[in-house]
């Protein structure tokens, strides 16, 4: 039997640069993550607002990936 896996989102985004950065990061660590791209949304005024972009890790990981994302905020 297949051992089922649960992803947590973790973190939003709304600059894909940031999260191909950190995504990254999640790698070097061994530690697997999907991001999600969001369909862009109309605001109330009628412009288009930026797509978000929403990451989830493994249950499991969700401390290790905590850390990598506030140290990656801290350095901007």
């Amino acid at each position: 039997m297949a051992t089922r896996i649960n992803f947590i989102d973790l973190y939003s985004f709304y600059n894909e640069l940031d999260s191909i950065v950190i995504e990254a990061r999640m790698a070097e660590r061994n530690i697997s993550c999907s991001v999600r791209d969001l369909s862009p949304r109309l605001s109330s005024t009628g412009d288009m607002q930026d797509a978000e972009l929403r990451m989830a890790v493994e249950e499991g990981s969700v401390e290790s990936a905590r850390r990598i994302i506030d140290e990656a905020l801290k350095n901007g």
